[in-house]
């Protein structure tokens, strides 16, 4: 996959997640089983500038050619998502979270997996 096809696709995502984060956080919430609390709430409105943030990040960077501006957003991109995956993973365990955080977590591992092991240059 190519970077640009891969950052375009995750900004896109986290263009979505930070709409989610900041108007309706506690349906969002209630998606993984989460309590919606007030002090919940507002650390998911807290967190969806940091979406907003990697979503432009992303969609400017799409074009970069390999370089060590590219290789360091890509490995942020990896430890970030891996990060979430992992976290997800845990308050699962730690009864926080139903299952359905697992495919979230899924996906962010593949994410994190496409962005380590699957851009290819053309």
């Amino acid at each position: 996959m190519s970077f640009r096809l891969a950052a375009t696709f995750v900004a896109f995502v986290c263009a979505v997640l930070f709409v989610i984060l900041l108007l309706i956080p506690a349906s969002y919430m209630a998606t993984y089983g989460a309590n919606a609390t007030g002090s919940a709430i507002f650390m998911g409105r807290r967190a969806s500038p940091l979406m907003l943030g990697l979503a432009v990040l992303l969609f400017y960077a799409r074009d970069l050619r390999m370089s060590p501006a590219r290789e360091a957003i890509r490995t942020a991109i990896i430890v970030i998502f891996a990060g979430i995956a992992l976290t997800g993973i845990l308050e699962f365990m730690l009864g926080n979270a139903n299952g359905t955080i697992l495919i979230a977590a899924f996906a962010e591992l593949l994410v994190a997996a496409v962005f380590l092991w699957g851009i290819r240059d053309p």
